[in-house]
């Protein structure tokens, strides 16, 4: 939707309003003062922030053409590995200091520097031939996201049989036929599906995809991990993610030279991406180092793999469209990567759920001894409350619970590795098969492409 207007009303004058809306957002949020304001506030900035992200790669595509264009998705994969790296770091840093309010203050003064920058740099750009809004097709796919995370999200704590989330589920596929119905007769829809006749416009959501399942779902629940199976603290945890995101600032400019023609070239570098992040991933799953530290190893193949083509793929997504079409290419790619993120989160959490519950009621003792707290217990542990969990637990379980969390939380987290394990290699099928040279309008291969590749 955000794409789609852009194109419409013009994509520096949305951006300076996302900003703006950003700003009020954040200043809502620090100063709130009753969990509800909390709530709303966080809900309008996570909209303005989508739009200022949706925007940030359209309007690269738009100023940037050949070498330039790459080297420039190379600096904005920069810029998402340092919030990736320092965010967090930055965060408990204010917290520590002053409160959690300056976290959402911070972005005021920050904000307005942007907008300034904007007016000063960024030049105007949209698509003369947009017509009208699609606000139908909008509406319809925003209700069928939202029913669809809804019943993601609930599936885990109500059941996947609850009457609440089959409904949901149902009308999720719903909304969604009438959508596709809706946005393949217009002429000029909001959500552009005659794009998906590209083959590497496909391959790319599909592989970028992957990429948000695997590499950065992993990197919300690793810590957990660390925290759980191995007593670390939140913070000793967090350091043990370095190795994966410190390569995302380091690797994304070596990426955007890989990507040339006259050396790798876009197709062969993505494999190769992915192909790091897939030893990394199968080497936790087949054989995870008994030694903590040596998980170092792994985690810098999955940074490097993800450093090396996290700014490329959103340089091919709007590079296979022609120029006028870029807010809507950047709005479907940003869709398909944080969607699939936000609901992967939820669905992960339920295959942690579900396998601690079995385990923790296939231990009899433990079972009767927990009685019905069972599955509060397992929600505790996959929530990485387990301290919560144990001093929940009857005094003289403590102990067992303690061991037997730890142990059945490692036995759900292998499960999760093997997920992301495979995902990983069927995105080096994906990107090997479907990406195509002659496919790009613009980068640095688009000039190079013979007419038969």
């Amino acid at each position: 939707a955000v794409g789609a207007l852009a194109d419409w009303f013009g994509r520096r004058r949305v951006m300076v309003i996302g900003l703006a809306l950003f700003g009020l957002t954040s200043l809502m949020v620090g100063m709130a003062e009753t969990p509800t304001a909390l709530i709303l506030g966080r809900v309008a900035q996570g909209l303005s922030a989508s739009a200022m992200l949706i925007l940030g790669v359209a309007l690269i595509s738009n100023a940037f053409q050949g070498s330039d264009r790459a080297q420039a998705f190379a600096i904005w994969g920069v810029s998402i590995g340092c919030g990736a790296a320092f965010g967090p770091i930055v965060g408990g840093i204010l917290v520590d200091l002053l409160s959690w309010r300056w976290i959402f203050l911070l972005n005021v003064p920050i904000v307005v520097t942007l907008i300034a920058l904007c007016y000063w740099r960024v030049e105007e750009s949209s698509d003369p031939n947009a017509g009208s809004l699609d606000w139908t097709g909008i509406l319809l796919f925003t209700g069928a996201l939202a029913c669809l995370s809804y019943g993601v999200i609930e599936g885990g704590e109500l059941g996947w049989s609850n009457g609440a989330v089959v409904g949901a589920f149902v009308a999720s596929a719903v909304l969604f036929v009438l959508f596709t119905i809706l946005e393949l007769a217009l002429k000029r829809p909001a959500f552009d599906l005659r794009l998906f006749r590209i083959p590497t416009f496909t391959g790319i959501q599909l592989v970028c995809v992957l990429n948000s399942i695997t590499f950065w779902v992993m990197l919300v629940y690793l810590p957990i991990y660390f925290q759980v199976v191995h007593g670390m603290s939140a913070s000793a945890a967090g350091l043990m993610l370095m190795p994966m995101t410190i390569p995302l600032l380091l690797f994304a400019p070596m990426g955007a030279k890989l990507a040339s023609p006259e050396r790798w070239g876009v197709r062969n570098l993505i494999a190769f991406g992915c192909a790091l992040i897939a030893v990394g991933f199968l080497w936790l799953a087949i054989a995870p180092p008994a030694e903590v530290t040596l998980w170092v190893i792994a985690f810098l193949l999955l940074g490097i793999g993800t450093g090396l083509i996290n700014g490329e793929m959103s340089n091919v997504a709007t590079a296979v469209v022609p120029a006028e079409k870029a807010g809507i290419a950047s709005g479907v790619n940003i869709t398909f990567r944080h969607g699939s993120f936000t609901l992967s989160i939820s669905v992960f959490g339920a295959i942690l759920l579900s396998s601690i519950t079995m385990q923790l009621s296939g231990s009899a003792d433990l079972a009767t001894a927990l009685g019905d707290g069972v599955r509060e217990t397992a929600n505790l542990i996959a929530r990485g409350d387990f301290a919560g969990a144990v001093t929940s637990a009857p005094t003289e379980i403590q102990s067992v619970v303690e061991t037997f969390g730890r142990a059945s939380f490692s036995s759900a987290f292998s499960v999760l590795l093997w997920i992301v394990a495979l995902l990983s290699v069927a995105a080096i099928a994906l990107s090997a098969l479907m990406i195509r040279r002659r496919d790009l309008h613009a980068g640095p291969e688009a000039a190079a492409s013979p007419a038969g590749e």
